[in-house]
């Protein structure tokens, strides 16, 4: 996962640099909804330390997981148009 923040006007910044991080959480989520490039936010924290390719990153718990739409006036039924917080599924 990369990771990007809002600036105070609300706009999402994404930084020169990759600031990657390990994410684990109660998943695995369905693989239409959270496929590469899926816009996701997450409520979390972070709950130590893990190398990943030579460089010490954060490891974040994730609590809540939220699905940005990828349509701008969408059907809900259609996958690439859901946007919400998602469930964890089910084994």
């Amino acid at each position: 996962m990369l990771h990007a923040t809002f600036d105070a006007k609300g706009n999402l910044q994404w930084p020169a640099d990759a600031q990657d991080f390990i994410a684990c959480g109660a998943g695995p989520y369905d693989s239409d909804l959270v496929a590469q490039f899926t816009l996701v936010s997450f409520d979390g924290r972070v709950t130590g330390q893990q190398v990943l390719v030579g460089k010490p990153v954060p490891v974040i718990e994730i609590e809540a997981l939220y699905r940005h739409s990828d349509c701008t006036q969408g059907n809900e039924k259609i996958s690439q148009c859901y946007s919400g917080y998602l469930q964890p599924r089910k084994p």
